[in-house]
């Protein structure tokens, strides 16, 4: 007969380490508004976090929801609760009350009272004393009257941290300046962050999820809608997703494009970018499962985070039927896609991103434009006006100023090239806004001097010439080079190869762009 044994884990060593789960502050907080909205349906929660007189951190959450008796207390004490009836709710695993708290302390009282008997009850669940006497809750006989005047009506549930550990670090005075200044940053962070997680529950006009009201230490959260920015909406596609169950479950992609910072400037008045929050961090793919955002904003490993992205957001949006097709944590902020989702979705993004790339670098373009005169390029042209009568050996045989042609006299004959006049000014660099099949630079004759045009547009110049232009040398040099191989290419060719020399521009052009594909994007206030 086989035997059976006990494998009951070690309570003190599961709490301890359940308390490094990764959970981060703002995370936590909204892992425990989850359990008022899914299992209290509140309507109103309040969040308080403050120093008290003594310098040290006050955290509770409170709600006006349906409320707990002692066996829902003990319930939602407990690692691993039992299953919710509701496939939707928000909670998943049974232990984000629990991880989140004990995250920041060693400690949670849960006060709670139902309208059926009007009774608040409160279970302190002390990790300290689960360590020692293993997996028991106690049940405090004497009602806390400040966590009991926190239930919001004649029902609801309060749930205060105590024993409060790794919120702020240990600071020399804890009531002061320092702290202080600390918990403020720490609410001004929590207070964007809930206003992005739960965006739709709190603005009264979105009828997709019910409405809810957050007040963070008495003051209300405004929603933040990522896309309500007279942003373009670019693609909206539902995908059926195959379940474990042979059913298909809907997946819907909506992909936005923003107007630039200039253009949102002029739609919605000055600042207006900074309320979109216009800016790197916030492109991507905001993934909502029930209404609730679980993850974002980023490209879910599908594509860099890269300046010229910026314009370009995507909504994701599931319910419980794709759970494990996205394979979400603990904590519902990371998710893990079946590769076949992935590439779907990719394939779907490609378009959108392409145009918002090409709206950003629009933008972008035009501020390079109006950056760049050719005061940028006034060293190089000196240096080479005072070499050049040594390093040249064509001339300028002839030009015809209509025609924008010169013949030029070189060591293999003769060669026509291009010509332009500019009465008074000795240049023999000039960057312009485009060339010719988008080459990088292209080799002229400029009044009587051998010059190249250099292109503003070719991403080598947006890439490493833009963030050097307060580098003299660095610029000068690359005038030089550029310079050089112009001159040389007039030196070198007749009407018969250049051609071959053309073709050497655009192959050399294209190789250029596609060694700075990886190089950052310049910062260009657009």
């Amino acid at each position: 007969m086989n035997h059976i044994h006990s494998i009951q884990p070690d309570a003190s060593r599961i709490t301890e380490s359940l308390r490094d789960t990764g959970y981060v502050f703002n995370t936590a907080v909204a892992d425990l508004i989850d359990n008022s909205i899914s299992h209290g349906a509140a309507t109103n929660v309040h969040v308080e976090l403050k120093l008290d007189m003594m310098g040290k951190v006050r955290f509770s959450i409170s709600d006006d929801g349906t409320g707990m008796g002692q066996l829902g207390l003990i319930n939602a004490l407990t690692y691993g609760s039992a299953t919710k009836d509701n496939p939707k709710s928000l909670g998943k695993f049974g232990l984000g009350l629990k991880t989140a708290s004990t995250a920041f302390a060693r400690a949670i009282k849960l006060t709670s009272r139902t309208m059926q008997d009007g009774k608040a009850r409160t279970l302190l669940l002390d990790l300290d004393f689960v360590g020692s006497e293993g997996w028991f809750v106690e049940e405090l006989e004497n009602e806390d009257p400040v966590d009991t005047d926190l239930i919001l009506g004649g029902s609801g549930t309060v749930l205060r941290w105590e024993k409060i550990d790794r919120v702020l670090k240990d600071y020399q005075d804890p009531g002061g300046t320092a702290a202080r200044n600390a918990i403020a940053k720490l609410e001004a962070s929590l207070r964007s962050h809930l206003s992005m997680i739960f965006q739709r529950f709190l603005d009264e006009t979105d009828k997709r999820a019910p409405n809810l009201t957050v007040h963070l230490n008495g003051s209300p959260i405004q929603a933040w809608n990522p896309f309500a920015w007279d942003a373009d909406l670019a693609l909206e596609k539902k995908i059926a997703v195959g379940t474990p169950d042979g059913k298909d479950a809907m997946l819907t992609l909506r992909v936005f494009i923003l107007p630039r910072k200039t253009e949102l400037q002029a739609l919605r008045g000055a600042g207006a970018d900074k309320e979109a929050r216009l800016s790197n961090q916030y492109q991507g793919a905001y993934v909502y499962r029930h209404d609730r955002m679980i993850h974002g904003p980023d490209w879910l490993g599908m594509f860099t985070q890269e300046p010229h992205g910026s314009l370009c957001r995507a909504e994701l949006s599931f319910d419980e039927k794709l759970d494990d097709a996205f394979q979400i944590d603990i904590k519902k902020s990371q998710i893990i896609m079946e590769p076949i989702i992935q590439e779907t979705i990719e394939r779907l993004l490609r378009g959108p991103r392409k145009e918002a790339d090409r709206r950003y670098r629009q933008g972008g373009q035009s501020a390079i434009n109006k950056m760049v005169d050719n005061q940028v390029h006034a060293a190089s042209n000196a240096a080479i006006k005072d070499a050049e009568k040594s390093l040249n050996s064509s001339t300028l045989s002839s030009f015809d100023a209509t025609k924008g042609q010169a013949v030029i006299k070189n060591k293999l004959g003769e060669v026509t090239v291009h010509y332009e006049e500019r009465p008074g000014q000795d240049l023999y660099v000039e960057a312009v806004d485009e060339l010719k099949y988008g080459v990088l630079f292209e080799p002229l004759w400029i009044n009587q001097n051998p010059g190249v045009k250099i292109n503003k547009s070719h991403p080598y110049y947006r890439k490493v010439y833009v963030p050097n232009l307060k580098q003299g040398v660095t610029v000068q040099s690359l005038d030089s080079l550029l310079w050089a191989l112009a001159e040389a290419e007039m030196d070198f060719s007749e009407d018969s190869s250049k051609r071959l020399f053309e073709d050497l521009r655009i192959k050399i052009s294209v190789t250029l762009e596609r060694l700075v594909e990886d190089l950052p994007e310049p910062e260009i206030a657009d």
